[in-house]
């Protein structure tokens, strides 16, 4: 099984001192780069920029166990367990000291980037990745299914940024993760009434929302200039939980859809609190019918 290691560093923190979760998938990213040029022998410079070949994230599912926190050191370890024509899905879970911190279910596709379609694995990469299998899932990945948006949805629309962009000419992955954020950001301040920085996150509430779970399903690829449209309602509520659902899309086109949980907890302990009385009333409002 193939091991990356990354110090958690201040870069990677948050507010709250823990690592930011879109950092999880660029910590993700780079160990399938390291293990495209350690063990499939295809540098992802020499891929991208010499072959044209492409390998874009198609699907991420991430459950967040226990928060990694400023100055551990996290260890993920990669191995394939589907090698199909065009596609590798893979494990990718990530721990410190041993103790399991979060697990990802990762599947890229290869493509042309001339062509924009997908292409054949080449050889020998196709080879050493399927010399590395180790067991499949007991399931496979279904779609991410959410439904139309309903018509009392929160939306926010933002624009793709040069800072978004990759070597591949499109939005790098990671980077949604942060306009997801930014989404649940605004949807706080805008639909609930609970901006973080003015109520949600200082006393007396001095509340967080970890996630716990993240599933994406990246369907079209967004460029430079585009303009994205996310539409973000609540599928359930537990007694501190909050299951959302995300669809981004252009011009009408979805683009990427998820299914987001998150937590409430409390700043100061660190435990899951009931959902405040106020707030489960505003959710409500965007409760899909």
């Amino acid at each position: 099984m193939f091991r990356f290691s990354q110090p958690i560093r201040f870069s990677h923190c948050d507010p709250a001192g823990v690592l930011y979760f879109p950092h999880v998938f660029d910590f993700a990213s780079t160990a399938v780069e390291d293990w495209f040029e350690q063990r499939l022998g295809m540098p992802f410079h020499v891929m991208h920029m010499e072959h044209r070949w492409g390998n874009p994230v198609v699907r991420t599912l991430c459950e967040f166990v226990t928060p990694c926190h400023f100055g551990e050191e996290l260890v993920l370890h990669l191995e394939p367990t589907v090698v199909g024509r065009s596609s590798i899905e893979m494990r990718i879970p990530g721990s410190v000291a041993g103790a399991e911190r979060f697990r990802i279910r990762h599947k890229t596709a290869m493509m042309s980037m001339d062509a924009m379609r997908a292409m054949a694995i080449p050889e020998p990469m196709r080879t050493r990745a399927a010399a590395e299998l180790g067991a499949p899932y007991s399931e496979p990945l279904s779609a991410v299914e959410v439904g139309p948006a309903p018509a009392n949805a929160f939306r926010s629309r933002q624009l793709v940024r040069y800072a978004h962009c990759d070597p591949g000419e499109r939005v790098y992955f990671a980077r949604f993760f942060d306009m997801f954020n930014a989404a649940l950001e605004d949807w706080f301040a805008e639909g609930l009434g609970a901006p973080w920085g003015s109520d949600f996150m200082v006393p007396p509430r001095d509340l967080r929302a970890p996630s716990l779970r993240i599933d994406t399903e990246f369907l079209h690829a967004c460029v430079l200039g585009d303009l994205l449209d996310f539409d973000l309602w609540v599928r359930r509520m537990g007694r501190s939980s909050f299951e959302l659902a995300l669809v981004g899309a252009v011009g009408g086109q979805v683009r990427l859809r998820a299914i987001w949980t998150l937590c409430a907890i409390s700043f100061a302990t660190g435990r899951a609190v009931p959902l405040p009385d106020d707030l489960r009333r505003a959710m409500a409002r965007f409760l899909a019918a």
